[in-house]
């Protein structure tokens, strides 16, 4: 009798289980985070379009043209706008090219999904929002403390989310969702946003492969039982 093949999961359903993985790890540190502390929810949040669509795929039809109409009136709200996705730096980096320093941000202001210090789309809220994690209160130091580990695994899962995506895009919340709400054509000359790419190479210090890579032997298999295309 032939062995039966896991079936393949889709690349939205892959992305859940990147989640869960990096809830769970971070689940067991002691952060400064807490309901109601908003100071990082800002328009500096960037994702990729799998991250879009994954917001897009659970919220209902009421709440997702709520979602879409906000992002439609910040549209010209300045916001920081990438010009160099994760794994373009690391694939520089392995060249010993250095990247070009970009303009500086536009002036960060709140997130347009908070409302009353709470996300409106908490659950499915993108990485770039569960990394903001601090071993103090921001408040206090005006900058979020974590330590060099909390980065490198940070940086790695930034990078597989985008390998995941690498045929997607990247840019801030609202360019991004501008993007996939909205007519591609019509929205080009409006958003920015910039090609996802493939990982060229991991950014793991040789300091901490042993520490990391249980994640990374989690992430491999993730990826490996995703669905191609």
């Amino acid at each position: 009798m032939p062995i039966s093949q896991p079936k393949p999961v889709s690349h939205i359903d892959a992305l859940g289980k990147i989640y869960r993985l990096y809830d769970d790890y971070m689940g067991s540190f002691s952060f400064a985070c807490e309901k109601f502390c908003a100071e990082c929810c800002t328009t500096a949040i960037t994702l990729t379009s799998l991250e879009g669509r994954f917001i897009d795929h659970f919220l209902d039809g009421q709440k997702k043209a709520a979602l879409y109409q906000q992002m439609r009136g910040h549209l010209h709200t300045p916001r920081y706008q990438p010009a160099m996705t994760t794994n373009a730096y690391a694939q520089m980096c392995l060249e010993n090219k250095t990247p070009a320093e970009e303009a500086p941000p536009e002036p960060s202001l709140p997130c347009p999904l908070l409302e009353n210090d709470l996300c409106s789309i908490y659950p499915t809220r993108p990485f770039g929002c569960r990394c903001m994690v601090s071993f103090s209160k921001c408040r206090n130091t005006g900058s979020a403390h974590i330590d060099e580990l909390t980065l490198t695994v940070n940086t790695l899962f930034l990078q597989v989310i985008e390998h995941l995506d690498q045929s997607g895009f990247f840019g801030s919340l609202i360019d991004v969702m501008l993007c996939l709400g909205s007519d591609p054509a019509h929205m080009a000359k409006k958003c920015v946003t910039i090609t996802n790419r493939p990982v060229s190479q991991l950014m793991i210090p040789p300091e901490h492969r042993e520490k990391i890579h249980p994640l990374l032997d989690t992430l491999n298999h993730i990826l490996s039982r995703t669905a191609q295309g």
